[in-house]
């Protein structure tokens, strides 16, 4: 009689992922059963091969696949937006690359990439300012809309967790631009910033002032074009200002970027206006063109009082190749008193594009045909040899389990490892009383102990009486 083959080895690791890939909600469970049906052998019958395979069809990204394979489903799902990879970490949480799921009826079904920022609910709870702060930073964006600002297209909260879903903005920072490839053109920054000018008059015009404008806020497209970043620190003239200093700032208490903080903002902030962005404007255009701030090294208390009271050395003197009337329009965006300064960014505007004329225009869309699979290859790309990047950044973290069911729509998120069966919660076992110790020494009836003590006084008053007595006769 011909034996049997042995049922197939359990493999942990497959099982796990699966679990994982079930529950995540990133695809419907039975196109989970289908991928593996139609998957080849090898990639069937191991996780890591089978996540190598979803990746190539496009259907997960590397970082999901990273975290289902720990085990971890939730939070790869925020509302309508798939969580597909991180972009950053920043001082108020992680900012993702997502998939709007509700324009998924676009070529291929990919739906609209966006960058998510998130606020995780246990910062929202122990911090007041950071949640106040994020509300006003969504209440900004909703007022804004221009090529040169990152527009935004969504704001809310689902099962406690705040979120900002912005426009996705392929390119670098001007900060990482100028350190990775040295000091700009005179005509590609008059260009540059001639759009970020027209951005920000675009805010001005709505009541808002940026109060954090710095290389590190404004995004070089892949086609060299200009957007602007983070209302965060934004204030809205005539707003009602809150009692807490620590949200908005106030006379003691400074918020911005010393680096590039105007004069007026560090004596208060809240008592700016837009001409407080025509210097950050000016200080971050001197930093385009040298490769460095206006005042480099020092102190954060140092660099406020330079930025009060010293004058930078020359653009020219660090930049020979900037002309002497450029370094003089710096110059006047940079002037301490702001009644000398560049009235609004219209002027600025207009006094730079005279010097970009040499630059060449370009499109504004980066590649309008590449479609979005690809997009979230090329942002994976640049992490792709350091996998500790995606293991050390968290999924989206939902509220605590003691939320209400109509307030949350997710638990916590699971630990890594093997997922464990869930078992039913068991009723709690009342422990019985603990048995009092007996006191040491023989147990003596309470009336025993009672009549004792009256005969010994008894007796004792008896003593005393016949002493009084004797020395009486005596």
């Amino acid at each position: 009689m011909r034996a049997m083959p042995p049922p197939p080895l359990p493999n942990p690791d497959l099982d796990r992922f699966l679990r994982a890939f079930r529950k995540s909600g990133l695809v419907p469970e039975a196109r989970v059963d289908e991928l593996v049906q139609t998957a080849p052998p090898a990639a069937a019958t191991d996780a890591g091969r089978l996540g190598d395979h979803l990746v190539g069809l496009g259907v997960l990204t590397q970082f999901q696949v990273t975290k289902l394979s720990q085990g971890t489903f939730q939070g790869l799902v925020l509302g309508p937006y798939h969580i597909l990879s991180p972009l950053g970490k920043g001082g108020m949480g992680t900012v993702y690359l997502a998939r709007d799921t509700r324009t998924a009826d676009k070529p291929k079904g990919e739906g609209d990439l966006v960058a998510l920022k998130v606020l995780p609910p246990k910062r929202a709870r122990e911090e007041d300012r950071t949640l106040a702060r994020f509300l006003r930073e969504m209440d900004m964006c909703r007022r804004v809309d221009h090529p040169h600002l990152t527009r935004t297209y969504d704001a809310g909260d689902v099962a406690g967790v705040h979120y900002i879903a912005m426009e996705y903005i392929r390119g670098t920072s001007l900060r990482r631009v100028i350190g990775e490839h040295g000091a700009m053109t005179v005509a590609r920054a008059a260009r540059l910033f001639a759009e970020v000018a027209d951005g920000l008059q675009h805010a001005h015009d709505r009541g808002i002032i940026h109060r954090d404008l710095k290389p590190s806020n404004i995004m070089v497209t892949p086609n060299g074009h200009a957007k602007v970043l983070d209302l965060g620190l934004a204030l809205a003239v005539d707003e009602e200002l809150p009692a807490d200093k620590r949200i908005v700032g106030g006379q003691g208490y400074v918020v911005g970027t010393m680096d590039y903080i105007a004069p007026e903002q560090v004596d208060d902030p809240t008592k700016v206006d837009f001409r407080a962005d025509v210097y950050a404007l000016g200080c971050s255009l001197y930093f385009s063109l040298t490769g460095q701030p206006p005042f480099p090294g020092g102190t954060s208390i140092e660099k406020m009082q330079r930025q009060r009271v010293e004058i930078p050395d020359g653009i020219h003197e660090l930049n020979p190749t900037v002309p002497d009337a450029f370094n003089k329009l710096v110059a006047l965006m940079m002037e301490k008193d702001p009644v000398y300064r560049y009235p609004n960014m219209a002027s600025v505007r207009a006094a730079l594009l005279p010097w970009a004329a040499s630059d060449p225009a370009t499109p504004m869309d980066v590649d309008p045909a590449q479609s979005a699979v690809e997009v979230v290859r090329e942002v994976e790309r640049a992490h792709q040899t350091d996998q500790a990047f995606f293991e050390s950044i968290p999924v989206v973290v939902f509220a605590d389990k003691g939320k209400k069911a109509a307030e949350t729509t997710a638990l916590p998120l699971e630990k890594s490892g093997p997922e464990r069966k869930k078992s039913p919660p068991r009723p709690r076992r009342e422990e019985p009383p603990r048995p009092r110790l007996p006191r040491p020494g023989p147990k003596v009836p309470m009336w025993l102990l009672l009549a004792g003590a009256a005969v010994g006084l008894v007796g004792l008053g008896g003593f005393l009486t016949a002493v009084v007595l004797y020395f009486v006769k005596g």
